[in-house]
């Protein structure tokens, strides 16, 4: 029987909250329940509609949504400045989601671009099928069903970005959006908008516009610097898909220059980070795989804080920072990006650097490479 993907996405004109991506796989049996449903592109249809038949959608169809929320959107857009590219990945992502479920001939997606943003996003399996981007592509029942996912996905996102500030946030991007972000700005600081809207549109300009004080003048344009950071390696992790096996467990049983290994305790061990934040950022885990820093033996704690220390000292003498940011995210929450497995991140800092996770100055990224690192910290951790 026949079967293809319809892809499609929402929130790309909408000031507030991020974007949302839907790809819906469809053969000739659920296509004719699509219809039966009455599903259609979801601008012809009411946000009440959209809740109900997306949840309908989900129980005959396979399906695969990709969330960015406000925050990873202008992280993404501040180093690839182009919404193409962004989609492009998002398109990939929900394709290899459903091929890796069952086989497929086709994927339609919504044209927003030059369909190569996906193809260059796609994997092995995703680039086996073949893809046509087409004009009102909502037209085809995979892609409607497809634009309704992306609808409620993205409604949804809209209502929790505000509720975390307490309000409703409006969608579009027309006078009702300029004032309710003018209100906010006033109430919350102009930093609030990082964090609830996408700060590359026209929108933000016309806030700053408004703001003709030194002090608020230069708030906007440190936030403006801020957007221009250049750390090109942390690239391949955003758009790398979520790892299957544990990144910790998997890299104990590689040799230590594959795995870009430091050190092996006794009850842990020292790895770089290959997508670090600085130069030097390492980080801390057990040998064993848990994520509740209660559950670790006493014998693990004493592993894991001697190697935090050696850590540091083994960073002093070779790489001369200025100060250190040591931690750990627990939970997803938090920010942890492996949740399954703690680790203690440890990240040296250099005056005029960047700092650990938030940035909150201009910034210089020190040049070098993973590879000179490791042989210059190496030699130290087995000597000292």
């Amino acid at each position: 029987m026949k079967k293809w993907i319809g892809t499609d996405e929402s929130g790309k004109g909408d000031y507030f909250s991020g974007l949302v991506v839907a790809g819906v796989m469809v053969d000739e049996s659920t296509v004719s329940k699509l219809k039966e449903l009455g599903v259609k592109d979801s601008k012809r249809l009411s946000d009440s509609r959209v809740e109900v038949l997306s949840d309908s959608i989900k129980e005959i169809c396979p399906n695969s949504v990709v969330s960015i929320g406000p925050e990873r959107y202008n992280e993404l857009y501040s180093r690839l400045r182009n919404l193409n590219r962004i989609l492009g990945w998002a398109h990939a992502r929900v394709i290899e989601n459903l091929v890796t479920q069952t086989s497929c001939e086709l994927v339609i997606a919504d044209k927003f671009g030059n369909k190569r943003y996906i193809e260059k996003a796609l994997m092995e399996k995703g680039k086996q099928i073949r893809l046509e981007q087409r004009e009102k592509a909502e037209s085809d029942p995979a892609v409607a069903a497809a634009s309704i996912l992306a609808r409620d996905g993205f409604l949804k996102e809209l209502k929790k970005t505000g509720d975390k500030i307490g309000t409703v946030l409006p969608k579009g991007a027309g006078i009702e959006v300029e004032e309710k972000a003018q209100d906010l700005v006033k109430k919350h600081g102009e930093g609030i908008l990082g964090s609830i809207a996408k700060v590359h549109f026209k929108t933000t300009q016309k806030l700053k516009a408004n703001y003709s004080s030194p002090q608020d003048s230069a708030n906007w344009e440190e936030a403006e610097r801020l957007d221009r950071i250049w750390a090109p390696w942390r690239t391949k992790y955003i758009f790398s898909p979520p790892a299957e096996e544990c990144i910790f467990c998997s890299a104990v049983n590689k040799k230590d220059e594959e795995a870009f290994i430091l050190y092996r305790g006794e009850k842990a061990f020292v790895i770089m980070n290959i997508f670090p934040y600085n130069n030097g950022h390492l980080m801390v885990a057990p040998y064993r795989h848990t994520a509740n820093i209660e559950e670790l033996t006493r014998e693990e704690v004493d592993s894991l804080f001697k190697l935090v220390q050696k850590s540091v000292k083994v960073l002093k003498a070779k790489m001369r920072p200025q100060g250190f940011n040591i931690g750990m995210n627990l939970g997803k929450v938090a920010g942890a990006g492996v949740e399954g497995h703690l680790h203690i991140h440890i990240v040296p800092r250099w005056n005029g650097d960047t700092n650990f996770m938030p940035v909150v100055s201009e910034t210089k990224v020190i040049s070098q490479s993973l590879e000179e690192a490791y042989k210059l910290l190496k030699e130290v951790f087995e000597n000292e």
